[in-house]
């Protein structure tokens, strides 16, 4: 099946999505890093050449409160990755939420360069392109963190903008986590979801077969359905 080009698909920020034609080509760059952000029992049946295994290392390091982590605590994981500041870094999953999570999470920190692979691990092995079961080290190196809370919703925030009517609280979680009625692999202490919050699972945002990010005029038309729109703060979860 044949894939609309990223830069055909109407996005404002293509600049965030990594084609597999692209990466292919990088394999042998020493300024790009890759990050296989599945468990690793999946990195190490099979992952695309020369990526990092997230999850090997502890995955997104949290405070004791489930909070992000210190700015020092991230810098000695990606540190340890081998990852600084002046990487490319291209983040994959089967897909799964969790690429977006890690994605974010750089660039929380303070990294510039952070791009998802549109398609994933899935389109990865569709096309037929290398995969290794090679465990991947780089030497460790300095990376610099810089929270950037602007793109951040602490806790206290979601509490004091909980029902403003500018403010939108998006669950991307499965239907049955929303209504209450099942647990994810992380469940939380009581089931259910932020009064108010509407629901958009994030497996909606991919086309069913090639696993891509849908073009920008068909997420317009989901998010907008959800009343999830450009003129309102939006907190995801």
């Amino acid at each position: 099946m044949s894939v609309i080009p990223v830069n055909q698909r109407g996005y404002a920020n293509p600049q965030y999505l990594a084609e597999t034609d692209w990466l292919v080509g990088q394999l042998n760059n020493p300024k790009v890093r890759i990050i296989d952000a599945r468990p690793p029992d999946q990195y190490a049946a099979g992952h695309i050449p020369g990526a990092v295994n997230l999850s090997g290392f502890g995955g997104i390091p949290r405070a004791a409160d489930g909070d992000m982590a210190s700015a020092e605590d991230f810098a000695r994981v990606a540190g340890s990755l081998g990852i600084g500041n002046d990487a490319t870094l291209v983040v994959y999953d089967a897909p799964s939420q969790m690429m977006g999570m890690v994605a974010w999470a750089f660039l929380y920190y303070g990294q510039h360069d952070v791009r998802l692979l549109d398609g994933g691990f899935h389109k990865w092995t569709q096309e037929g392109r290398p995969v290794s079961t090679k465990a991947t080290s780089y030497p460790q190196t300095v990376f610099r963190a810089q929270p950037v809370e602007a793109i951040y919703c602490s806790l206290s925030q979601a509490k004091s903008s909980h029902g403003r009517p500018q403010t939108v609280f998006w669950d991307t979680r499965s239907q049955a986590e929303y209504q209450g009625t099942a647990a994810a692999f992380q469940p939380p202490p009581r089931l259910g979801r932020i009064p108010g919050a509407v629901h958009l699972e994030w497996v909606e945002l991919l086309d069913p077969a090639t696993k891509t990010l849908k073009p920008a005029a068909e997420l317009h038309a989901l998010l907008e359905s959800r009343g999830i729109t450009p003129d309102r703060e939006i907190a995801t979860y």
